[in-house]
């Protein structure tokens, strides 16, 4: 079962309708909002953890620790996860910055799994 431990979420105002991106990866803007993760290139802030339905209205978002995050696919245990094009994770592939680490896995696209929050300052090399 997937679960949180929450250690330190950060606020920020939602740069847009969040209301269906609960555990979804976000990104910080340039404007200090977030906004859902929407390319594989995106340096995911981390995890929403709430839903607000109105840009401007407080959007929390876990950068560090444990979080459920909405699977892209199936997730094993043990693999690097990224945003993909819709802020859900996916095994990181080649140019992505890896934002977690799975500690309990996914079955199939749209559930949740658990992951560590890593940080990532570096992107997995091309091959």
């Amino acid at each position: 079962m997937a679960s949180t431990q929450i250690k330190s979420p950060r606020s920020l105002p939602a740069a847009e309708d969040l209301s269906s991106a609960l555990y979804l990866f976000a990104t910080e803007t340039t404007s200090n909002t977030y906004e859902i993760s929407d390319a594989i290139t995106d340096q995911a802030a981390g995890v929403l953890q709430n839903a607000p339905d109105t840009a401007g209205l407080t959007a929390v978002v876990q950068e560090i620790g444990y979080t459920k995050v909405v699977a892209a696919a199936a997730l094993a245990v043990g693999v690097l996860v990224a945003p993909d094009a819709t802020g859900k994770a996916q095994v990181a592939v080649a140019t992505q910055y890896p934002r977690g680490k799975v500690i309990e896995a996914a079955g199939a696209a749209s559930d949740l799994a658990t992951i560590r929050l890593i940080e990532s300052g570096v992107p997995i090399p091309a091959a």
